[in-house]
């Protein structure tokens, strides 16, 4: 009887888990509002993903300001030893996410 008790709550818990937060995936509509190439927002989203990610769970675009972002997105590419191209696309992609509903 315990045990199946057990189960019931550990199942009943494991539906009270949230989803993980995720940044917004890059459209045409991103492109058309930020300006940016989606070439470049999917290449940036790509970086943020894998790069970012290597050392730590990636912030939300909405996470922080836009000039929060101006000063976090440099250290890290430093940090990161991305070059100033993978840079300047992450930094566009956390930009046009932070637009996005």
């Amino acid at each position: 009887m315990k045990k199946w008790l057990l189960l019931a709550m550990g199942a009943a818990l494991a539906g009270c888990a949230t989803e993980p937060k995720t940044a917004a995936v890059p459209s045409q509509e991103m492109s058309d509002m930020s300006g940016v190439s989606l070439e470049q927002l999917e290449r940036g989203r790509h970086i943020y993903e894998t790069d970012c990610s290597r050392c730590h769970v990636p912030m939300l675009p909405s996470e922080a300001s836009e000039g929060d972002w101006h000063v976090v997105v440099p250290g890290m590419a430093w940090n990161a030893g991305i070059s100033r191209e993978d840079e300047d696309a992450v930094l566009a992609y956390i930009l046009a996410a932070k637009q996005m509903p």
